[in-house]
This record gives structure tokens, C-alpha cells and sequence, in this order.
């Protein structure tokens, strides 16, 4: 039986990132697929992902990654160092909030999950070309976002980098940003990101 059901779809970008921590910890899981708004009482914001652990119901992705890492053994998600434990929070908190509110949203409403309007979606791009050049700078200091070692941070920042080549406006930005490149082609060859590749989006939940 596996240690930790992992409620959410493959595509999902914040499922992905509990799946990526549990590949990165060796943590056997097991993937419950459930959209937005099906997880009843695993999570009353009806989001995703959830995960359950014996008797443990959490959500939030952040309290999911710190939950992991605290519970279970393998290479650690956050560093020891307090300086740096910090650095991890604070990109972990730039991906969850000025990434997320521009590119994501534009990935989502250009795959049909967000229907705004076109201004509003056009709006989310130009905020992305702000936000984006950001962790482009930080990763041309270091081979990761806090220092020479993965942490969290980069595991929150993949999932959303990993769609920016089959969209018009983030592929371009993508392409603008060589050491984001740089870092993706790193992130892509680990294991972890290799055993949780989605099926090509179509009509499924950002």
C-alpha cells in the first residue's frame, strides 16, 4: 500500500509538485485522480492537490512539500541553514503568487480553464514578462533558485516552466530567458521529472 494518496490530475501543476517531492524523497504514492471541485471534504476550497496520510487530511501544496519533508526521510526539500531555508520560502512564496498570478493564469484562461476576456488574459502576459526576467536574473547566479542544490523552491517553479513551450507569448518569453533555459533542461533530466511527464494538455485543469 503506498504511503500517500495524492488527490488531483496528472496536468495539474501544484499535483505535479507533490509528485515531484515524493519521487525526490523516494515517498511510494498512489495518484487519486480528482479535479477542482470533486474533493468533497478533502479540502472545503475544493483545489487541488490534497493528499492523505493514514489518518492526516491536508491541502495547500506548500503545507503538503513541508509536510513531506518533515515526516519523511531522503534528501531534504528545504535547507538546514536558516539564511537559506528563508531564500526557499521566499521563491516558493514569488512562484505561488507573482508567477502564478501572471503566467499561470495566462496558461490557464489559453487552455480554456480560466474564461476571462482577451484583455484580462493579455494583461496576465504582460504582468508574466515582468515577473519572468525576475527568476531569470536569480537563476543566472546560481544553478538552482537557492544555491547549488534543488530545493522546494525549484519544484513549485517546473511545473508551470514545463507548458511555457506550447504557448504562444511564454514560449517567446521562455526563449528570452537563457539561464530559466538553462535550468529547465537541468530540471527535465532529473528522474522525478521524468516519471511525472503529463499526457499534451487538451481540456484539462491548470
Amino acid at each position: 500500500m503506498a504511503d500517500i494518496k495524492i488527490y488531483g490530475v496528472a496536468p495539474s501543476t501544484f499535483t505535479r509538485t507533490a509528485r515531484l517531492a515524493c519521487h525526490e524523497k523516494g515517498i511510494d504514492y498512489e495518484l487519486v485522480p480528482m479535479f477542482p471541485g470533486q474533493l468533497g471534504a478533502l479540502n472545503p476550497f475544493q483545489k487541488i492537490p490534497a493528499i492523505s496520510h493514514g489518518d492526516l487530511t491536508l491541502y495547500e501544496s506548500t503545507a503538503i512539500l513541508r509536510y513531506l519533508d518533515r515526516t519523511f526521510p531522503g534528501p531534504m526539500l528545504w535547507p538546514q541553514d536558516s539564511r537559506q531555508a528563508a531564500l526557499c520560502d521566499q521563491w516558493v512564496s514569488a512562484v505561488n503568487d507573482a508567477l502564478v498570478n501572471s503566467a499561470l493564469r495566462f496558461l490557464a484562461h489559453h487552455f480554456g480553464f480560466l474564461p476571462v476576456p482577451q484583455e484580462m488574459a493579455d494583461k496576465y502576459l504582460a504582468k508574466a514578462k515582468e515577473v519572468v526576467p525576475v527568476f531569470d536574473r536569480q537563476l543566472g547566479q546560481s544553478r538552482y533558485l537557492v544555491g547549488d542544490s534543488m530545493t522546494a523552491a525549484d519544484l513549485f517553479l517546473a511545473p508551470i516552466v514545463f507548458n511555457f513551450p506550447g504557448i504562444p507569448g511564454l514560449k517567446e518569453l521562455g526563449e528570452a530567458s537563457p539561464n530559466l533555459a538553462r535550468w529547465m533542461r537541468d530540471m527535465s533530466a532529473r528522474p522525478s521529472m521524468q516519471a511525472t511527464v503529463p499526457e499534451p494538455i487538451a481540456a484539462r485543469a491548470a
